[in-house]
């Protein structure tokens, strides 16, 4: 794999270029699709994200005609299915607690954020000219500020109560590979797509309390989540080229 890769590099740094690869400028939003363990549950993980946005600020800099560095900044934001998510407190509920029954009358409240993540991000980028087009294949690697989606879900019946919170966010390492596409006017303006993968991960806590008559709280019993955060980032923007 490492030697198909030297000969790529290597036939784009041979090809007569076709004119000096502008650095550029680009600003973009578009669809992040979350993937895998982050878009769904696990045994001990809650993920539950959905479907969100995402905007980036990137400056690419060219030092050869066909290969440069990106660096930028990220911004997404994901959905949280509340739905599926309370689903699932309620039955941990019953696994933590055995014996637990919830009768017909119980008072449900429930409050939630969504997911969100900040990455700063920079590595090499390839382009390939075609006609009045460019391609763009890149990898990219930083840190990425996840903060989980804070929520609660309070359960109660006759002298019972169950709640159950979310804690914490981490900055962990973050990676990215992708491609684009870009077509520019004479004046520097254009049009840059781009589709990239972003894989990350996150730590929090999951909180858990359960009591029941009238003994006064009880501690919380804490699980600490490991997660992978995953997804496609599908966006358009606008570039300018100096």
């Amino acid at each position: 794999m490492v030697r198909y890769l030297g000969m790529i590099i290597a036939f784009l740094l041979m090809m007569e270029s076709a004119g000096a690869q502008e650095n550029y400028l680009d600003m973009r939003l578009g669809a992040g699709i979350a993937t895998g363990d982050f878009a769904a549950s696990g045994a001990d993980s809650v993920g539950f994200a959905g479907n969100g946005f995402t905007m980036a600020f990137e400056a690419n800099y060219f030092f050869l005609d066909h290969m440069g560095v990106v660096g930028g900044l990220t911004y997404g934001m994901n959905f949280l299915d509340d739905v599926a998510l309370q689903d699932y407190l309620t039955q941990r509920l019953q696994e933590l607690f055995p014996g637990v029954v919830l009768p017909e009358e119980t008072v449900t409240q429930f409050t939630s954020q969504q997911w969100n993540n900040v990455n700063l991000l920079v590595g090499p980028v390839i382009t390939l000219p075609v006609a009045a087009l460019r391609f763009e294949v890149r990898g990219l690697t930083g840190i990425s500020f996840v903060m989980p989606p804070a929520w609660d879900l309070y359960l109660s019946w006759e002298d019972k109560q169950f709640h159950a919170t979310s804690a914490g966010q981490s900055a962990r390492f973050a990676w990215m590979a992708g491609a684009g596409m870009l077509y520019r006017n004479e004046a520097g303006y254009g049009l840059r797509l781009g589709v990239d993968y972003l894989h990350t991960s996150t730590r929090f806590d999951v909180n858990y309390r359960y009591e029941e008559g009238g003994a006064g709280e009880s501690p919380y019993h804490a699980i600490p989540q490991y997660l992978p955060v995953t997804m496609f980032q599908a966006t358009v923007g606008i570039m300018y080229a100096f």
